[in-house]
C-alpha cells in the first residue's frame, strides 16, 4: 500500500487550502473524506475522494482496510453557531466522530507498525472569560489559562484535545504490551479565520469574512455582534502555513501538544472601517444577536502564541493592514468584478 494522508472535512475552507498546499509537496498521496462532494478544483489534487460521514463505521472500516495512513488531518466538525443550536449533533460529530478517527489511527499504527501523526484544529472557543468584568485586563491568554468553555463547540474542542493527549500517552497502559506513541497528536487553537476563497459556514467569528463578501457583492450586511467586540483573527493562508510548520517539526522540538496562534486583534468596527476604505459604497450595519454576542464575549480579546514562535518558528505573514491590501482585496475583486 502507498503511504497516504487522510483529510476529513476536506470540502471546508481549511480543507481546500490544506489540500492545495500539501499537493505541492513531493510524494503526498491524499485521501479526502467529506459529507459533501469535493469541489471540482480539489478533485484533481487528491488520490481518492470519499463521500460520507465520519460517523459511518463502514466508511471508516473501508479506509482502514484499503489505505496505509501515516497522517490524519481531522478537520470535519460542526462549527460554533450550529453547535449551539444542535448540541447533541455537535457532541456526535465533534466528539464521537473524533473518537472514531483516533481509533482508526490506533488501528493503522498497530497494523503498519508506525506512529500516525494526527492534526486537530482546535479553537479559542476552549477559553471562557465571561466571568471577568473587564475582559481586556486578562491580557494575552496563554494555553493554560481560562480553559473553561461556555459553548458546546468549545467543550467539544477541549475534550477532544484531552482525548488526543490520552491516546498519545496513556492509551492501553494496562496492557502487557503497553507502548505509548502510537499517535503523535498535535493541535492548534485557531482564532477567527478569514478566507477570500470560500464563504464561511456556521462559525461565530464569520462576521468578518461575511462582511467582506457582502461588500464585494454590493449587498447589505447586518453584523450580529457589537461594533466594539474585539477578537483575534488571522488569514487562512497563515493558518494553513501554521499547520504545515507544526506537522513538519520534529517531535523533540515541541514543548506542547496544543498551541495558540494568531496575527491581529481588532474590533468589528475596525473591520467595517477597513472594508469601507476599499468598498466606499459598502452597506454595513450592526444589530446584536444576544446569544451569539454572549458566545464571543466569553472568548479572549487576544492570545499569547510565544510557544509556537519559539518551538516551530511560527510567524504570521499578514497583519491587519496588509492582509486586506495584499491578500483579501485582490482575491475578492478577482471573484466579484
Amino acid at each position: 500500500m502507498i503511504e497516504s494522508i487522510l483529510i476529513t472535512g476536506a470540502n471546508g475552507e481549511m480543507g481546500h487550502g490544506l489540500i492545495k498546499k500539501l499537493s505541492k509537496l513531493k510524494n503526498k498521496n491524499i485521501i479526502c473524506l467529506d459529507i459533501n462532494d469535493v469541489n471540482n478544483q480539489i478533485k484533481p489534487l487528491v488520490a481518492a475522494s470519499i463521500n460520507g460521514s465520519i460517523l459511518d463505521e463502514n466508511i471508516i472500516s473501508l479506509i482502514n482496510d484499503k489505505y496505509k495512513i501515516t497522517q490524519i488531518y481531522h478537520l470535519a466538525a460542526l462549527l460554533s453557531s450550529k453547535a449551539e443550536h444542535s448540541p447533541q449533533l455537535a457532541q456526535d460529530v465533534n466528539v464521537n466522530g473524533t473518537l472514531k478517527l483516533f481509533n482508526l489511527a490506533i488501528d493503522q499504527a498497530k497494523k503498519n507498525n508506525h506512529t500516525v501523526k494526527f492534526f486537530f484544529p482546535s479553537s479559542i472557543a476552549v477559553y471562557g472569560l465571561n466571568g471577568l468584568k473587564n475582559k481586556n485586563l486578562a491580557g494575552k491568554i496563554n494555553e493554560n489559562q481560562f480553559c473553561l468553555p461556555e459553548t458546546m463547540y468549545g467543550c467539544n474542542k477541549l475534550y477532544s484535545e484531552h482525548l488526543g493527549r490520552y491516546y498519545s500517552i496513556y492509551y492501553n497502559r494496562l496492557s502487557k504490551n503497553y507502548k505509548p506513541g502510537l499517535i503523535d497528536f498535535r493541535a492548534i487553537r485557531f482564532p477567527g479565520l478569514i478566507s477570500a476563497d470560500t464563504l464561511p459556514t456556521g462559525g461565530t467569528t464569520d462576521y468578518a469574512p461575511e462582511m467582506l463578501h457582502a461588500a464585494a457583492s454590493n449587498e447589505l450586511y447586518t453584523c450580529f455582534v457589537n461594533e466594539n467586540t474585539i477578537l483575534p483573527f488571522m488569514i487562512m493562508d497563515d493558518a494553513i502555513e501554521s499547520i504545515i510548520k507544526l506537522m513538519s517539526t520534529q517531535k523533540d522540538k515541541l514543548s506542547k501538544m496544543i498551541y495558540n496562534v494568531g496575527s491581529y486583534s481588532v474590533s468589528a468596527l475596525d473591520f467595517k472601517n477597513i472594508i469601507i476604505k476599499y468598498y466606499k459604497n459598502a452597506k454595513i450595519e450592526f444589530s446584536v444577536d444576544l446569544k451569539r454576542q454572549s458566545m464571543v464575549d466569553s472568548w479572549p480579546e487576544d492570545v499569547n502564541f510565544n510557544a509556537a514562535m519559539s518551538d516551530w518558528k511560527f510567524s504570521p505573514k499578514y497583519n491587519f493592514e496588509n492582509s486586506f491590501k495584499d491578500y483579501l482585496i485582490p482575491k475578492i475583486r478577482s471573484q466579484y468584478e
